[in-house]
């Protein structure tokens, strides 16, 4: 019997080439004009010291995915997202565990991202990680601040 536990909804896995068309098209979907473009997924994915995973349902259903980079010390939370089937399963949670968890195999002593501060679903889980705010860009996105988080595990 199912538990209901992310981990039986969906694995987690290295996102592969051929996947970037599929989550560029969420992408657009998610965030619309702050989507990242596909040339622009694949120059990443291009990058030394990037990770991408992508969490897929039983099904292979795309249910999100995290973009991670990695230098010096520090690590990025480049995007991170879920679909719509992946929504309110803990699937953002796993992804950021995955990523942080690369980040600190590559000797990561701090975690960065932004966010936008009206995103209070991704604002609870990174401050549930020990995220916190240490500062702001104002009018980052459309509407709306970034605002600046990081975590020292």
């Amino acid at each position: 019997m199912s538990t209901g536990a992310p981990h039986e909804q969906a694995g987690i896995d290295e996102l592969r080439w051929w996947d970037l068309d599929e989550v560029a098209d969420h992408d657009a979907a998610i965030f619309g004009p702050t989507a990242w473009t596909l040339t622009y997924y694949w120059a990443v994915k291009a990058q030394a010291g990037t990770a991408m995973f992508a969490a897929r349902t039983p099904t292979s259903a795309l249910a999100g995915w995290i973009v991670m980079s990695a230098a010096g010390g520090e690590a990025d939370v480049m995007t991170i997202a879920t679909t719509e089937v992946g929504r309110g399963q803990g699937i953002a949670r796993e992804l950021l565990r995955a990523g942080i968890g690369w980040a600190l195999s590559r000797g990561a002593e701090a975690v960065h991202l932004e966010v936008d501060e009206h995103n209070e679903p991704a604002l609870g889980l990174y401050r549930s990680f020990g995220f916190s705010e240490w500062g702001r860009r104002p009018d980052y996105y459309p509407g709306a601040d970034a605002i600046l988080m990081r975590f020292h595990p």
